[in-house]
């Protein structure tokens, strides 16, 4: 056993390198478990940080563009027609008569919603509603172009969803005069 003694004395590094050795692998042995589990955490935890790193600059001038954004909302708002205010309404179309060369004979708002606007339609509104008119025009066919290339850039939030054009049958009417039938669907305050 001095024999053996005598020569770990001899080579105190090897000795020390040795029981570290033992010691490692006693813990890789009785940790070894953990490491899969701290490498998916470590994971987690990377993306997470690059996930907040990427709000961080997203999130830069965050507050000019909501206040962008509600000045857009605004904007729409006062766009919109009111569903309860059918004199206003009608008259805004007839307003047209002035401003252009036609005769507007009847404006009508119809009870029935336009089917690609309602819940479950291809274009459903889920923040407004819509408001579908039906707008009898006579004039000549430029006049009724007209018409509707005013209805298409109005201020209100409209377009033309239908329409007709067929000659004339009023009474005393001029050759060349022709009718249209319009349905016309306005976005409106939420019902």
């Amino acid at each position: 056993m001095n024999v053996i003694i005598d020569k770990l004395r001899d080579y105190p590094i090897a000795v020390v390198g040795a029981l570290v050795f033992i010691v490692c692998v006693a813990v890789v042995f009785v940790r070894g478990d953990v490491v899969p589990e701290l490498s998916v955490q470590e994971t987690e935890l990377i993306a997470r940080l690059r996930t907040i790193n990427d709000n961080v600059i997203d999130s830069k001038d965050l507050e000019q563009d909501a206040e962008s954004l509600l000045s857009y909302v605004a904007s729409i708002d006062e766009r919109l027609f009111n569903r309860n205010e059918r004199s206003i309404n009608t008259a805004f179309f007839y307003s047209y008569e002035d401003k252009l060369d036609i005769i507007i004979s009847n404006v009508s708002q119809l009870t029935d919603e336009d089917p690609a606007l309602i819940k479950g339609g291809p274009n459903e509104l889920s923040l407004h509603s819509g408001i579908v008119y039906e707008i009898r025009v006579d004039g000549t066919f430029q006049e009724i172009l007209e018409f509707m290339y005013e209805i298409q850039q109005a201020d209100a939030l409209m377009r033309i969803a239908n329409f007709e054009v067929y000659a004339s049958t009023a009474v005393g009417a001029a050759p060349g005069t022709l009718s249209a039938k319009l349905h016309v669907v306005v976005l409106a305050e939420k019902n």
